[in-house]
């Protein structure tokens, strides 16, 4: 018993890292973006740097971040089966896969932005992109913490 206990935790330490480096990866992705769309379309240079900025922070930060975030988590539901039978758990996956997209969403941004900055929507519109995954965390984690149901 105390084997299980020590790698569930182990499992929950790695998750919580994770999911550190998902959020600061896909929250600092979402700001550079919303740069590349306000001086990258005027300054070729720029664009140049700010793809291979975006293109390293999304490929080896925030995807492999991601990955390790919810593969930990699903061992830990696999260690703790009764977690996912209960109503926050299965609304806390829900909004997981909404996070999940608006990340996936900010590598298609990066990859349109690289190929023409000009196809980038506006800042405004990154601006209120840039909250989606904040907005997400802060009811991800309200879940986990107070297990309203």
């Amino acid at each position: 018993m105390e084997n299980l206990v020590d790698s569930y935790l182990f499992w929950k330490w790695l998750h919580i890292v994770a999911v550190i480096s998902w959020m600061a990866g896909i929250l600092y992705l979402y700001r550079l973006l919303i740069y590349h769309s306000e001086r990258g379309i005027k300054d070729p240079s720029i664009h140049e740097l700010l793809s291979l900025m975006e293109m390293r922070l999304y490929r080896y930060i925030t995807i492999p971040a991601m990955s390790v975030a919810v593969a930990a988590g699903l061992i830990m539901v696999g260690l703790a089966p009764d977690l996912g039978r209960t109503g926050w758990f299965s609304s806390k996956f829900g909004l997981v896969l909404i996070l999940m997209f608006t990340t996936f969403y900010a590598g298609k941004l990066h990859r349109d932005a690289s190929a023409d900055p000009s196809r980038l929507p506006s800042s405004r519109t990154l601006r209120f992109l840039n909250e989606a995954p904040t907005i997400l965390m802060l009811a991800i984690v309200a879940l986990v913490v107070f297990k309203p149901f």
